[in-house]
């Protein structure tokens, strides 16, 4: 008996694990793909995974720039700007450039005496919001950024009777002896965060142009010269490779332009695609009617 009772033991050792092996594998509570039949086709499971989306980025505030005077380089110049309803007005602008009958020679050209100037909003076509100036000697455009205002080229004109020929593209920020040494480790910080959302976008931008060789070539090429471009924009700045301040802002206006293209590209691809065609319901089926009976 003692014998017997033995070998029901030995067998069962062996035999319970087997089994719940063989349930493991072969159990129908095994989801698909996870040890059970293949997910079909066309199910969740059998999805490829979806392409990247872009990492947003909320616009600056026009009341980042409000209130305070702005110098082009952070040390020569003023800009200060004010609310005036929906849009904006330059409520002090004094220019420096050279003399035109002296070329070398600065002139300082002081623009509206404290009168304010309309800055009318014209949009946001590279995703800043942008600001037409309709000054009658010398209209300019400006974009506005966290704290400064970016001019771009284009906008040199003369004061003729100052004698005074001005650009007054670049960017135009806080003076540059006055940024702490904490805000520029905090910028820095912010700047390296930016940048890797802007590699991001940048592989997204580029994945959108498929096998457009052309597309692909022109936004490589504009991601390739941007670092270039930045430095040639901030070099000027006062005291920039203290603070960082002209390197920040630049690199954000970068990310927000990817996400204006990658939106250009959106509502364009929203355009031309045609929109889903209904099928009509068929019609329901008739039976034949039976053929009538020969006369009699």
């Amino acid at each position: 008996m003692r014998v017997l009772v033995a070998a029901l033991v030995f067998v069962m050792a062996f035999a319970v694990p087997a089994m719940a092996q063989l349930m493991l594998h072969n159990g129908t509570d095994a989801a698909p793909g996870e040890g059970g039949e293949p997910a079909p086709a066309g199910s969740d499971a059998a999805q490829e995974p979806q392409k990247a989306k872009p990492i947003p980025m909320k616009p600056p505030a026009d009341d980042s720039v409000i209130g305070q005077t702005l110098l082009r380089d952070g040390a020569v110049g003023a800009i200060a700007l004010s609310r005036q309803g929906k849009d904006l007005a330059v409520a002090k602008l004094s220019l420096e450039g050279e003399e035109i009958s002296k070329p070398g020679e600065p002139c300082h050209v002081e623009v509206n005496a404290g009168l304010p100037i309309a800055a009318r909003f014209d949009g946001r076509p590279m995703g800043l919001s942008r600001y037409q100036v309709d000054l009658q000697a010398c209209p300019f455009s400006f974009d506005v950024l966290e704290g400064a205002i970016l001019i771009p080229k284009g906008h040199a004109c003369d004061f003729a009777a100052a004698d005074c020929h001005v650009d007054p593209a670049g960017l135009w920020g806080p003076q540059g002896n006055t940024i702490s040494q904490t805000r520029a480790h905090e910028m820095e910080q912010t700047r390296l965060h930016i940048e890797t959302d802007m590699r991001a976008n940048f592989r997204v931008l580029l994945s959108h142009a498929g096998k457009d060789k052309a597309s692909i070539k022109r936004i490589a090429g504009e991601q390739a010269g941007f670092s270039s471009e930045r430095e040639t924009l901030c070099h000027s700045y006062a005291l920039e490779s203290v603070h960082g301040f002209c390197a920040l802002e630049i690199t954000r206006a970068r990310v927000l332009a990817l996400l204006a293209q990658l939106g250009a590209i959106s509502n364009k691809q929203d355009e031309v695609r045609p929109p889903p065609v209904k099928k009509k319901p068929r019609p329901p089926s008739v039976a034949a009617e039976p053929a009538p009976a020969p006369p009699q």
